[in-house]
C-alpha cells in the first residue's frame, strides 16, 4: 500500500519559476486526504521549498532539499524536525575548490544559498561552457562529488548524497518501506529516487526505461497516482 508520494519540483509539480496549477493542487490535496504522506524532493534548498509549499494546501509536507541532503518536516521556520545527511571532508573541500575556480572565472556568478552542496546559475550560454570546462579540468574531484547539469544551473553534491539516499533516510524516519513509496520526477537527478521507490513515475524523462510508468504531464502523473491509491484502498 502506498504511504509516501515523493515529487520533484521543477518541471514536475510546477514549471520552473511558476506555481502549481489549480487542477494539480486539487489532486495533491486528495492524495494527502487518502492518508498518503506528501514529500517534495528537489535540488532547491529546503528553505526555498518551505516558502513555496507554504502556499500549497497540504497539511504536513515533508521537504527534502539539495538533492536529498537536507530533510525538513513542515513549513515552519525553524522546522519542526531537521536532518542533514553525512558527507565526507573530501567532498567539502572539493566543493570549496569548485566554488573558488568558478568565482575566479565568473566573478558575477550567482549561487543558490545551499546548506551542503554548490549550485551556480550561469547567466549566459558561454558561462555554462566555462563551468563545464572547469569541471572537466578537475575530473579527479569527481571521486568525491557528483555533478548534475540542468537547463538553468549546475548541482554539485557530495558523493553518496542524492535523492535515493534522501528517500532512504526519510522512509527510515517514517518507519515505512521502499515498496510503500512512489517517486515522481522529470530529470536525470530523479533517477536515483526512481531506483529506490517501489513505483516510479516519469514525466517526459530522457530515458523512459528508468521509470516504471511514464506520462506526458504533471496532471497525468497525479491523476494516475490518485486513481492507483483509491483502487488500493478499495481492495
Amino acid at each position: 500500500m502506498i504511504k509516501l508520494a515523493a515529487f520533484d519540483l521543477d518541471d514536475t509539480l510546477a514549471k520552473i519559476g511558476k506555481g502549481i496549477s489549480h487542477a494539480d493542487l486539487s489532486i495533491l490535496g486528495e492524495i494527502e486526504k487518502e492518508g498518503v504522506q506528501v514529500a517534495v524532493v528537489s535540488g532547491k534548498p529546503a528553505f526555498y521549498l518551505c516558502g513555496f509549499m507554504r502556499q500549497v494546501e497540504i497539511e504536513n509536507p515533508i521537504l527534502i532539499g539539495e538533492n536529498g541532503g537536507v530533510i525538513e518536516f513542515g513549513v515552519d521556520v525553524p522546522p519542526a524536525r531537521f536532518y542533514t545527511l553525512d558527507y565526507s571532508e573530501e567532498a567539502r573541500l572539493a566543493i570549496e575548490k569548485f566554488k573558488r575556480e568558478f568565482s575566479k572565472a565568473i566573478p558575477s556568478l550567482w549561487y543558490q544559498p545551499n546548506h551542503i552542496g554548490l549550485t551556480p546559475f550561469p547567466a549566459k550560454p558561454e558561462e555554462f561552457d566555462i563551468i563545464q570546462s572547469i569541471v572537466d579540468r578537475n575530473s579527479q574531484l569527481l571521486e568525491y562529488v557528483d555533478v548534475y547539469r540542468h537547463v538553468d544551473s549546475f548541482d554539485i553534491t557530495p558523493k553518496g548524497i542524492n535523492k535515493y539516499k534522501g528517500l532512504e533516510k526519510l522512509t527510515e524516519i517514517l518507519g515505512i518501506t521502499r515498496e510503500e513509496t512512489v517517486a515522481v520526477g522529470n530529470g536525470v537527478n530523479d533517477y536515483p529516487m526512481f531506483d529506490f521507490a517501489g513505483l516510479s513515475i516519469g514525466i517526459n524523462i530522457p530515458d523512459k526505461t528508468r521509470a516504471k510508468h511514464n506520462v506526458a504531464s504533471s496532471y497525468g502523473a497525479l491523476s494516475y497516482l490518485i486513481n492507483l491509491i483509491r483502487a488500493e484502498r478499495l481492495n
